[in-house]
């Protein structure tokens, strides 16, 4: 068993969660602050590469759709190649020291991305595509710091929590990536309004730093007891095939991790290039940025709410609520025709309860399922299926958006959700089967409904 299976409670909770013996309420602290600051370098380019494609790049108007999907998708790119090598490295050497590397990374990185277009000229590069190769090259590099960085607070909340509270765990993991978010589309877009588009950057700059020096001064790991294996594909591989939750939790995040870099970027395009009337990209991006700040509110009410159902109604039927709410949001979104509209606060209830909903379910279910000392491994495979999932409907969707119209990527999305829905409701039993077979292994802890 792992460290926190052999080890018992302390008396002591922090936000409803069992605190372990030898861990205090500071630890889940500092861990969830940390993942704040992740949240927020994780979201920051969803508002800032629209504007400063358009401003600083100039890219073609008929191709902003596939420019920024592919520029977003950078950091796709870095997870497919590097995640399974970080989700080995975390059982080995530890998730603080990743995380900040991470950091730093970020920290390095994201102010340079501002000069991009200043450090190609530098290097006698004067034409378009070639800025833009350098733009793609930086955004490559950020993509490496944020994929050592993000998994380590996944992985972590599974170390810290006992079995019976890891959905309110999770819930609060979503919590601090909402307020992350918030912080991101409500109050740095309307910074940047008044400042001016270089701000973003270096705050952003400032924030990879400033988690860098909490996570090395006081982030605490919690390994497992066991010895991590040296495991590769196809041991991850054999793992997984064999355990229905294991399989469900993959595709679901394949499905719906995506859902918020998608809404993201898709709709902060959509609002940049029909927002002329708004005044300048960043005027119309900070306008955009409170749909966006709306919905990650909604989602920061209902990640409580989720964390509390995952536990007591069950991980399978909180799983299907949420992909019905997330499919529906951006299958209306489809039927709108302008991205101020007032029923854009419709579609922010439903994808704010709903896209970051599904997420918690996935993690939990993977987490309850996996073998100890593979957990960093299994949850690194995990995290590998979201790149993907995001490559290819950021990807056609950007697509879409240029060839076919703006309304096009959300309803290809939406379809995409309400689909994988309906397959876990046909296999609702056998699913939740699989779940109380797992949890009965996990011997010596109250097992919660599946």
């Amino acid at each position: 068993m792992n460290g926190q299976q052999e080890g018992s409670g302390s008396g002591k909770k922090f936000a409803g969660i069992e605190v372990p013996s030898d861990l205090k309420r500071k630890n889940f602290f500092v861990m969830y602050l940390a993942n704040f600051f992740m949240a927020c370098l994780m979201s920051v380019p969803s508002i800032m590469q629209p504007a400063f494609l358009k401003e600083i790049i100039n890219i073609p108007p008929e191709q902003a759709g596939s420019i920024n999907s592919g520029l977003q998708n950078m950091s796709q790119v870095a997870t497919v190649l590097f995640v399974g090598l970080v989700g080995v490295l975390s059982d080995k050497v530890g998730r603080k020291i990743l995380a900040i590397i991470g950091f730093i990374v970020c920290g390095v990185f994201y102010i340079l991305f501002y000069f991009t277009k200043d450090i190609s000229l530098a290097l006698g590069i004067t034409s378009m595509g070639g800025e833009i190769l350098m733009t793609f090259g930086v955004r490559f590099i950020i993509g490496i710091g944020l994929i050592l960085g993000y998994p380590q607070f996944i992985t972590m909340v599974a170390d810290y929590t006992f079995r019976k509270d890891r959905g309110k765990g999770m819930a609060l993991h979503g919590v601090t990536m909402a307020l992350g978010t918030m912080l991101i589309f409500g109050v740095l877009a309307q910074i940047a309004k008044k400042t001016g588009l270089s701000s973003l950057f270096y705050i952003s700059g400032a924030l990879g730093f400033l988690g860098a020096f909490i996570s090395r001064v006081w982030l605490v790991d919690r390994m497992p007891k066991e010895k991590a294996k040296t495991l590769g594909i196809k041991e991850i591989w054999n793992v997984v095939s064999k355990n229905l939750s294991l399989k469900v939790s993959y595709v679901l995040t394949f499905i719906a991790r995506p859902d918020v870099i998608v809404v993201a970027t898709l709709f902060v395009l959509w609002a940049v290039y029909t927002g002329d009337s708004f005044g300048t990209p960043m005027q119309a991006t900070a306008r955009g940025g409170l749909v966006l700040m709306l919905m990650s509110l909604f989602s920061l009410i209902a990640y409580p709410i989720v964390g509390v159902l995952l536990d007591r109604w069950g991980r399978v039927p909180v799983i299907i609520t949420t992909l019905l709410m997330g499919g529906a949001g951006f299958c209306v979104t489809a039927f709108i025709n302008n991205p101020f509209s007032p029923l854009m606060f419709i579609v922010a209830f439903l994808l704010g309860a709903g896209t970051y909903g599904v997420v918690p379910g996935a993690q939990v279910l993977a987490a309850d399922a996996s073998p100890k000392p593979m957990l960093g491994s299994i949850l690194g495979g995990l995290n590998t299926m979201s790149p993907l999932g995001i490559l290819l409907f950021l990807q056609v969707g950007g697509y879409l958006f240029d060839k076919v119209g703006y309304w096009s990527p959300f309803a290809f999305k939406g379809i995409a959700n309400l689909a994988c829905a309906v397959w876990i409701i046909v296999i609702r039993k056998r699913l939740i089967l699989s779940g109380q077979e797992t949890g009965s292994a996990a011997s010596g802890e109250e097992v919660p409904k599946v």
